[in-house]
């Protein structure tokens, strides 16, 4: 059967609105490097994640991040402010778009080598999201 080109997500998908950073990954700071004035001293890139899953992160940046790129995140947590990211870990990019709204891209990564620790953090912050209400699912589910 040939491919359709239909996009299926496995898990559901949160909107949200939560600021956040990146950076690109150790093993990756070779390849890709951002001219002067554009990250932190450490490298760091401010975001506004917009979208959240068991799977991955949507986010919004006005840089440009190539495909298979790994990068490390960091998820403030706005319940508690100074307490340090809520979730912080290695992601993978997968897509990245621009957006129609402003000179900026999408990118959606999807989460990489996840421990206990961090696999944890995402299952609280899951759980926070379904006490708020539903999230989008672009897949059809079945009693079956």
């Amino acid at each position: 059967m040939p491919h359709t080109g239909l996009i299926v997500r496995r898990t559901e998908r949160f909107e949200i609105s939560l600021p956040a950073r990146v950076r690109v990954a150790a093993k990756h700071r070779d390849i890709v490097q951002f001219s002067k004035g554009v990250a932190d001293a450490d490298q760091w890139i401010c975001i506004d994640v917009i979208d959240f899953a068991q799977g991955g992160v949507g986010f919004v940046t006005d840089m440009f991040f190539p495909r298979s790129l790994d990068l490390e995140v960091e998820i403030s947590d706005l319940l508690n402010p100074g307490g340090g990211a809520m979730i912080s870990c290695e992601m993978t990019v997968k897509r990245v778009q621009m957006t129609d709204r402003r000179p900026a891209y999408l990118v959606g990564c999807a989460f990489a080598d996840l421990d206990d620790k961090t696999q944890s953090d995402i299952d609280i912050l899951l759980e926070r999201l379904l006490g708020m209400g539903k999230g989008n699912q672009d897949e059809e589910v079945s009693d079956a």
